[in-house]
């Protein structure tokens, strides 16, 4: 018996094998392709491309696809062109840096003016309650700035800007957070941990808020009674003995603020961090009863020293909630490093000390 190998037994196989069988496909138009071992071709030849048919559907198929994904690429390109040139260069950074700083010593400036924490039915100056104050004047500005981008006449380059400007926005106010926090006296290895507390007390109370507009744009009543419980939650600490009035006054300064910030002040003030902030509410309602108020003009003149000895103790005691921003004469302001250490600037000459002037 004669033995056949492996290779032997597969060249005998394929040599029985019928062979392959070519299909040449003859072209639409055009010429007959040469005779060749390559594959068939899937494409009209050179000559075919070139008759007048075809190049006029051709090129205007292709002039209006490449015009419009020229377009489009071409607005893309410069749209991220601008981007970067407007998050990375000097000029852009230091206008933006700028409008941002301006923007949070005015809302600064109004959420730590004196009579929110002086009034007879005043807010109390701790730090929860003055950081609320902060947070609540801040989305004031957030509020602005998704506004603007939610116009229809907002482009994308100024949307970009708008979301930097945010971004620059909030990281000063975190910085200052971080600086009130050690104005505090806490320990810096437990820093980190309450700045994550304030983060998320300033998110719960703006995320409360933009429920309160986003959920009952119609619905005053409803709208108002989350504003409400939102103002009575931070800026009043949930406090179980604080005044209605007082709670609904702060509520209506929320609608107004919301009213006249993102609707009402001019483009070109809010490029400029100007914000006409407009009055404060009353806080020095009358609560007495008719017999305190028939008390004698020497008992209501001691009455008046009494608290005003008591509200310079209370001022004294709370300089590190109230963030140093003490206004002082001649222009002069004490505001606290990122350290939490007190210094003093002049607003007008722009000079600064760490001796109180």
């Amino acid at each position: 018996m004669q033995l056949i190998t492996r290779s032997a037994a597969k060249l005998a196989l394929a040599s029985s094998r019928p062979t392959s069988r070519r299909i040449t496909i003859i072209p639409s138009c055009g010429t007959l392709p040469p005779t060749s071992s390559h594959a068939v071709p899937l494409k009209p030849s050179t000559d075919a491309l070139n008759t007048p048919k075809y190049l006029s559907t051709a090129n205007n198929v292709n002039s209006s696809n490449s015009s419009n994904n020229s377009g489009s690429i071409t607005s893309s390109i410069l749209t991220s062109l601008y981007t970067f040139k407007s998050r990375h260069s000097i000029v852009s950074q230091q206008e933006r840096a700028l409008q941002a700083s301006h923007l949070f010593q005015s809302l600064r400036h109004q959420a730590h003016n004196p009579k929110w924490y002086c009034s007879q039915n005043k807010i109390k100056p701790d730090f929860r309650q003055i950081h609320a104050m902060l947070s609540m004047h801040l989305w004031f500005v957030h509020r602005r700035l998704i506004a603007k981008n939610n116009s229809a006449h907002c482009t994308d380059i100024q949307k970009n800007d708008n979301l930097m400007l945010q971004e620059e926005l909030f990281e000063i106010f975190w910085n200052d957070t971080r600086a009130r926090i050690r104005a505090q006296g806490i320990n810096e290895l437990t820093v980190n941990k309450h700045m994550k507390d304030a983060q998320r007390a300033t998110f719960v109370h703006c995320t409360q808020y933009d429920h309160a507009f986003t959920e009952y744009p119609d619905d005053v009543q409803k709208r108002f009674e989350i504003i409400c419980d939102s103002v009575w939650r931070h800026v009043l600490g949930a406090e179980e003995d604080a005044e209605d009035d007082l709670i609904r006054r702060i509520g209506a300064y929320v609608e107004y603020q919301l009213d006249n910030v993102v609707y009402k002040l001019p483009d070109d003030y809010f490029k400029e961090g100007r914000v006409a902030w407009g009055d404060i509410p009353d806080l020095d309602w009358n609560t007495k009863t008719d017999d305190k108020l028939s008390e004698t003009k020497d008992d209501q003149d001691d009455t008046k020293a009494t608290v005003t000895s008591q509200t310079s103790d209370t001022d004294d005691n709370n300089d590190k909630s109230l963030s140093g921003m003490e206004f002082l004469e001649n222009n002069w302001v004490q505001v606290l490093t990122d350290a939490g250490l007190p210094y003093y600037w002049n607003t007008e000459s722009n000079q600064t000390t760490w001796k109180r002037p």
